[in-house]
C-alpha cells in the first residue's frame, strides 16, 4: 500500500490549492501514473542517449539511482504530495 493514500493527497492538493481543485481520486491515480511513465521514459530515453539538456540528463541519473530501491509510481506519488509537481484540469468543452 502506497502512503500517502489517494485521500491524503487529495486533501493535501486542495489545502495547498486553497480551493477544491481535485474532487476525484481518478483524477490522482491518471496523475500518478502518467508522472511515473514520465520518469521510465526519460530514464529509457538517457540510456538510448536521446537527452542533449544536461538538466534532463542528470534527473535521469538521480530517477535511475532512486529506482534501485523505490517504484517509480512511488517516487510519482512522492513529488505529488510535496508539491513538485501540480495536477491541471482540463477544460472540457
Amino acid at each position: 500500500m502506497l502512503e500517502p493514500s489517494y485521500s491524503q493527497l487529495m486533501e493535501k492538493i486542495n489545502h495547498d490549492a486553497g480551493e477544491q481543485l481535485i474532487t476525484s481520486r481518478y483524477s490522482i491515480i491518471i496523475a500518478t501514473a502518467k508522472r511515473a511513465r514520465q520518469i521510465i521514459d526519460l530514464i529509457n530515453q538517457e540510456a538510448a542517449g536521446d537527452l542533449r539538456d544536461k538538466r534532463q540528463i542528470e534527473e535521469a541519473i538521480e530517477f535511475r539511482h532512486k529506482l534501485k530501491t523505490t517504484k517509480s509510481t512511488s517516487i510519482a506519488v512522492a513529488e505529488l504530495y510535496k508539491g513538485d509537481i501540480k495536477i491541471k484540469e482540463k477544460d472540457v468543452l
